[in-house]
C-alpha cells in the first residue's frame, strides 16, 4: 500500500534518552508502556506503538505519519474526480502528468537525499513538508494543461524525494536493532491513516456540493503543514541522538560514501520485489474486469482484503530482522510467495466465476505477505549497507528501485504480461521467484565495504 514516502504524539519526555526505543545494548525495552495516547484506542494501534517508551521521538513521528497519511489518503480518493470534474482534463492527460511527476521524483531522489546528510534530515524534511503543500495549494488554480503538467512534476519532486529521507530520520531516532520495526510501526500507523483518509473523502463526496473535490486537495495540503509543524518539535530531542552532519568520527567510522556495486544490484532486486506494488494497483483490477468471469465487485474486495491483511501481519512478520542476514531471507520468501501470486492468478483466465475469485482472493493474501516481506526486507538491507555519514544519499539510491518499477512496471504488466496471458503470469513468477533468491546470494558474498568496489553516481 507510498509508496514515502515517503511520520508524532505529544512533546519529548525528557526521562527517556533521545535513542527512546532501544536500550543501551540495542535491544527493545519493554518497561514503562502506558495506555496509547487518546483518540488512538484501537487494539491495532495498541500493537504500533506499545513496544515504544512513552513520549520519545518515535512516538512523535508516528503521529506525524498519521496525519501526513490522511491527507493523502483524501487526496487519492478524490484525486482522479478533481482532475476530469474541476480541471477538465482527460483521463490520458491525467496519466502523462502523473508519469512526468514520478519521472521527476526519480530525478530529485538523488540531489534531495545528499542535501539530508549535509543539512540533517530533519531540517529537509520539514522544507519538503512546506514545498508539498505549496504545490498542493496550487492545484485548485490550475485551469488547463500545461499549468497541470508543472504543478504535477513540482509537487511529485517533493512527494518520491521525501520517503528515504523519513527513513534517514528515523535512522537516527533509533539504534540499528530496531530500525526495521520502527519502520514496520510507521508504514502500520500509514495504513491506517490512510484508510480513515479515504474513508471520509468517500463520505464527504457522497455528501458534499460542487467544492468537495477542491476541499480535499487544499486538505491534504494542510496535513502537510501540519505533520512539518509536529516535525519542528523533534529539534531538541534530534541533537542528542544524531550525529552532526558529515561528522569527522563518522566519516572515520565508514570512509567511503559511494554506493558499492553490490548496493546497487540489492536495489535492482528491490525494484523487481516491488512489481507487488503495480500488480495490486493495476495488473489485478485489468486483468478482473477483463481477462475473467469474476464479478467486477471482487476488484474491491481485493482492495480491502490487502489492506486489512497488512493492517493485521505488518508487525508480526517484522519481527526478527535485525541485521543483513534475516533481511535477506524476508526478501527470498518476499520472491517465493509472490511467484506463488502469480501462478495462482495464472489458472483464473478460463475458470468459473466462483473459482476463479477463489483463486484471485488467495492470490491476494499471497501478495500481501510477499509485499510485507519485500519491505521489510528492503528496509534491513537498506538500512544495513548505508553508513551514517551519507546514510540519507545511500537510502536515497535504493529508493531508486522501487521508484523505477512505478515508472516502468505499468507498462510492463500491461504490454507484456497481461496480453501473453497464462504464459506472462507464469514468466513474472519465474522473474520474482529469481529475484528474490538472489538478494541473499548477493549478501551473503559481500566483502567489507573497504574492499568492495564503489561507483559514481
Amino acid at each position: 500500500m507510498a509508496d514515502d514516502g515517503s511520520s508524532e504524539t505529544p512533546g519529548p519526555d525528557p526521562s527517556h534518552d533521545a535513542a527512546g526505543a532501544v536500550a543501551t545494548d540495542g535491544t527493545l525495552r519493554t518497561d514503562d508502556r502506558p495506555a496509547a495516547p487518546a483518540g488512538v484506542r484501537s487494539r491495532v494501534v495498541r500493537l504500533a506503538i506499545g513496544w515504544l517508551p512513552e513520549e520519545t521521538p518515535v512516538r512523535h513521528m508516528l503521529s506525524v505519519s498519521f496525519i501526513d497519511s490522511v491527507g493523502t489518503g483524501m487526496f487519492l480518493t478524490g484525486s482522479a474526480l478533481f482532475f476530469t470534474r474541476d480541471i477538465g482534463l482527460t483521463a490520458a492527460q491525467v496519466g502523462l502528468g502523473l508519469s512526468l511527476a514520478a519521472v521527476t521524483g526519480f530525478l530529485c531522489t538523488v540531489p534531495v537525499g545528499r542535501l539530508s546528510d549535509r543539512f540533517g534530515a530533519l531540517p529537509v524534511l520539514v522544507t519538503l513538508q512546506i514545498w508539498r503543500a505549496a504545490w498542493f495549494f496550487a492545484y485548485p488554480f490550475v485551469d488547463d494543461l500545461p499549468w497541470f503538467l508543472v504543478v504535477c512534476c513540482l509537487a511529485g519532486a517533493g512527494e518520491w524525494a521525501a520517503g528515504p529521507v523519513v527513513q534517514s530520520l528515523l535512522g537516527s531516532l533509533v539504534a540499528p536493532p530496531a530500525r526495521v520495526r520502527t519502520m514496520a510501526a510507521v508504514m502500520l500507523v500509514r495504513n491506517i491513516g490512510f484508510v480513515f483518509g479515504a474513508a471520509s473523502a468517500t463520505i464527504a463526496i457522497a455528501l458534499g456540493g460542487g467544492n468537495v473535490y477542491r476541499a480535499l486537495v487544499i486538505l491534504d495540503a494542510v496535513s502537510f503543514l501540519a505533520s512539518g509543524a509536529l516535525l519542528l518539535r523533534l529539534r531538541g530531542r534530534l541533537a542528542v541522538a544524531e550525529p552532526p552532519p558529515n561528522d569527522p568520527e563518522q566519516e572515520h567510522a565508514e570512509p567511503r560514501n559511494r554506493p558499492s556495486l553490490r548496493y546497487l544490484v540489492l536495489a535492482c532486486l528491490n525494484g523487481v520485489l516491488y512489481l507487488h506494488a503495480v500488480i495490486l494497483s493495476v495488473g489485478l483490477p485489468l486483468w478482473i474486469t477483463t481477462e475473467t468471469k469474476a464479478p467486477v465487485e471482487l476488484v474491491g474486495a481485493v482492495v480491502v482484503l490487502n489492506t486489512v491483511l497488512a493492517i493485521s501481519l505488518q508487525m508480526r512478520l517484522s519481527r526478527g530482522v535485525d541485521g543483513l542476514r534475516p533481511a535477506a531471507s524476508r526478501q527470498l520468501r518476499a520472491g517465493f510467495i509472490l511467484a506463488v501470486c502469480c501462478g495462482l492468478v495464472s489458472l483464473t483466465g478460463s475458470t468459473a466465476p466462483a473459482v476463479a475469485a477463489t483463486l484471485l482472493l488467495t492470490a491476494t493474501v499471497a501478495l500481501t505477505v510477499g509485499e510485507i516481506y519485500q519491505s521489510v526486507g528492503a528496509w534491513g538491507v537498506s538500512y544495513g549497507y548505508a553508513p551514517d555519514a551519507s546514510r540519507g544519499y545511500h537510502l536515497s539510491i535504493y529508493s531508486l528501485g522501487s521508484t523505477g518499477t512505478m515508472i516502468v512496471g505499468p507498462a510492463l504488466l500491461t504490454s507484456v504480461v497481461m496480453p501473453a496471458g497464462t504464459l506472462g503470469w507464469l514468466g513474472l513468477a519465474v522473474v520474482l521467484a529469481v529475484a528474490g533468491a538472489l538478494v541473499p546470494v548477493v549478501v551473503r558474498f559481500r566483502r567489507p565495504p573497504a574492499a568492495e568496489p564503489s561507483l559514481p553516481v
